[in-house]
């Protein structure tokens, strides 16, 4: 919901609790059963699974092992769709018109949630979230290059935590409440633990799925599917196992609840019908039921009616509705059963099987232009998802576009994602196949092209599904797999890289050590082989660098985003042919920024962009730039959108074009594009096509003989098509 209709949101928010506040039970309700007190609740939040999808499902050991000891509500029913609602209705006890998963900003909600009635009442709690980068982030994801083209998803998602999306929580020390979730372990052993902690796994371990940092979603029981069923059942029971093992455990009432945010289908109950399917719910206690499998209907509103009441707190908006929604009390009784420390149970090793590589070819037909740029057809393989997400120019007979898609042959696996590239010969784009490294995810998110050469560089998941980074070669008659260097103990990822020659290329992006921590990359090819070369990790948090361009030899820029509590800044870095360090860029304004794409030129200019945000402004353009050795911040004219985000950057002759995309009110996405022409009136937005009727993302620009590039991808309906446009 965008920020114009903000007022009406609140409005209605303030209507509907103050409605629901106010209204008795009705008389002809039986008085619902006492929730006794319970010294700490803990609530873990998995993802996107109806009940049957996990309950006897083999990939999910822990979680039936769970259901068979402590208790099972079979009736429990998310509210609606998709995954942000449902995360607000835990929260507050309503959806507030909810319906999409935009920021957090954009569906703001006025009114009290359970975070407020904890504080009101001196209550301890506490969000622990997997993957966000320190206490307090305010950032929509983590890390932060997120959305665009190819889409790429994230480890923490704002819309997996509805805590935010309340504006009575934006106070600072509740921000300072919301922490990684390896805090949980030191508090577990210091016994230092809030009564209330909101426990939420990333994407990769909460059985959604998230790539390019794991593998994507299938239909429920597929081979894709069942791994990301297994990987989030390992976590949940480490989880599990940490929590009841813990000293703490045995020593009062004590409890977790396990729940899914959304179903298969639109079943629903409690006042909210139709919802978002019917879902597991699991509730582990230290002293109360054993073997129960509780019939009664339950939804998220039920849940937090049940926390209200042990707390000894008052309702919101629905969970005072005594009438419709009942408190899960047989689940929280106290019975006076010894406690249980749970061990983890082994998951399956489930493959997932990686696709034929052939698919048909065709072109696009869309052909749309505006503002000067045209929608040129360009490669589409098999009738499956294709997006693009970076492009190069050589020269104005040598182009190059790359990205992923998805196949569609009937003997593929139908959610693999796999590399794809494009290349225009000064007359028409051609596909050219791509070898595929990893089983079944290969991304390409940054391409460099010189001399006839050029390389492409991403990610993939090797036979462990551990990411790696990715670099593809183009020897000027086919691509080939080059051996890169893999530094990181967890993850290795590329995404951009910038050419001077065939045998001076060089790639940036990001790795992440055993304990969590994401540090730059930057890998180099000097016509032999591919190395790394140490940069600079100035932030308290982590780094990450996004993009590089290099003008010489000793004059190679990158930029990313530095990770430091209460001030996550964009990142410049420099190389001045004996080493990397780290260039003092200007102030920008928001929470949170970071930097995407550079462009530099021989006269000393260097352009940058990304974005920047905020929990009140929402996500704005970020345009630097530097002039005669000084950086300064480049306005961008008005969007009018909260969401906007510029991705890539490139310079022709004295103009500087940057593309990225906005989220337009309806909901959809739309292209950006800006120009800037060096003075001091910064950035103009230029209307550029928009094909698709749904989504039109772009995600890389380039330009060479007086013609600029920009690729992306758009949606008719409900497949991604491949998006170049061209200006002249």
């Amino acid at each position: 919901m965008h920020r114009t209709w903000r007022s009406i949101l609140t409005a209605l928010a303030a209507a509907l609790t103050a409605a629901a506040g106010s209204a008795p039970a009705s008389a002809a309700t039986p008085a619902a059963p006492a929730v006794p007190a319970y010294d700490h609740v803990f609530v873990v939040v998995e993802e996107n699974h109806g009940f049957t999808d996990v309950i006897g499902n083999p990939a999910a050991p822990n979680l039936n092992a769970l259901a068979r000891t402590f208790g099972l509500a079979t009736s429990y029913f998310a509210v609606a769709h998709p995954s942000e609602p449902n995360y607000v209705a835990l929260a507050g006890g309503s959806t507030f018109g909810i319906a999409d998963d935009n920021p957090y900003f954009v569906n703001a909600v006025a009114a009290p949630s359970l975070v407020a009635q904890l504080d009101a009442a001196g209550i301890p709690w506490k969000a622990y979230l997997q993957g966000v980068p320190h206490p307090g982030y305010r950032g929509t994801c983590g890390p932060v290059r997120c959305g665009g083209s190819p889409d790429g998803s994230s480890l923490y998602a704002s819309k997996h935590n509805g805590i935010v999306n309340f504006t009575t929580a934006h106070d600072p020390s509740d921000w300072d409440l919301q922490v990684p979730i390896e805090q949980l372990d030191a508090d577990l052993r210091t016994g230092g633990l809030p009564r209330l902690g909101w426990v939420i796994p990333d994407q990769c371990h909460d059985m959604h799925g998230a790539p390019p940092y794991c593998v994507d979603a299938g239909p429920p029981f597929s081979a894709q599917d069942q791994r990301l069923v297994a990987a989030g059942d390992r976590t949940l029971g480490q989880l599990v196992g940490a929590i009841t093992g813990a000293p703490f455990w045995a020593r009062g009432n004590n409890a977790i609840a396990v729940v899914f945010d959304e179903g298969d289908d639109n079943a629903g109950c409690c006042a909210a019908n139709p919802g978002g399917g019917q879902t597991a719910t699991v509730v582990i206690t230290s002293h109360g039921p054993r073997g129960l499998q509780d019939p009664t209907p339950y939804n998220h509103y039920s849940l937090l009616q049940t926390l209200q009441r042990s707390f000894g707190l008052g309702c919101l908006a629905f969970t005072c509705d005594t009438a419709d929604v009942r408190p899960m009390a047989p689940l929280f009784a106290v019975t006076g059963a010894r406690s249980v420390a749970t061990s983890p149970l082994p998951t399956p090793d489930v493959p997932t099987p990686s696709a034929p590589p052939a698919e048909p070819a065709s072109l696009t037909t869309a052909t749309p232009a505006a503002a000067g740029w045209q929608v040129v057809p360009t490669p589409q393989l098999g009738g499956n998802d294709n997006s693009l997400g970076a492009v190069a120019a050589a020269a104005p007979d040598d182009v190059w576009a790359v990205g992923d898609f998805l196949p569609d042959t009937p003997d593929s696996n139908q959610f693999a994602t796999l590399a794809l590239a494009a290349h225009f010969d000064g007359t028409s784009w051609t596909s050219t196949p791509v070898p595929d490294a990893g089983p079944n995810l290969n991304v390409l998110l940054g391409v460099a092209a010189a001399g006839g050469r050029a390389w492409a560089v991403g990610v993939r998941l090797d036979a462990n599904f551990h990411d790696r980074a990715l670099i593809e070669a183009w020897d000027g008659s086919r691509w080939s797999i080059a051996a890169a260097p893999d530094p990181g103990a967890q993850r290795d990822l590329l995404f951009g890289a910038s050419a001077l020659s065939p045998s001076d290329v060089w790639a940036v992006g990001e790795r992440q050590d055993a304990g969590g921590r994401f540090a730059t990359l930057v890998e180099h090819w000097d016509g032999d082989r591919w190395s790394v070369v140490p940069s600079a990790d100035p932030g308290r948090a982590g780094d990450h660098l996004y993009g590089v361009a290099a003008v010489g030899h000793d004059d190679v820029w990158a930029v990313g985003q530095r990770l430091d509590p209460g001030a996550d800044r964009a990142l410049i870095e420099h190389w001045d042919g004996q080493r990397w360090s780290v260039v003092a860029g200007p102030a920008t304004r928001g929470d949170v920024a970071a930097l995407y794409g550079v462009a530099a030129a021989p006269d000393g200019r260097v352009a940058a962009v990304g974005q920047t945000t905020g929990a009140v402004e929402g996500t704005r353009p970020l345009a630097v730039e530097r002039r005669d050795g000084v950086w300064r911040t480049a306005p961008v004219g008005a969007t009018g959108s909260m969401d906007t985000e510029l991705w890539s950057v490139a310079m022709s002759g004295d103009t500087t074009w940057a593309v990225g995309t906005l989220l337009v009110p309806d909901g959809t996405n739309r292209t950006v594009v800006v120009r800037g022409d060096g003075g001091e009136g910064g950035f103009q937005v230029v209307h550029a096509p928009d094909p698709g009727a749904v989504t039109d993302l772009l995600g890389g620009v380039a330009a060479a003989g007086g013609s600029v590039w920009a690729a992306g991808n758009y949606v008719v309906t409900d497949v991604r098509l491949t998006l170049v446009e061209r200006h002249q």
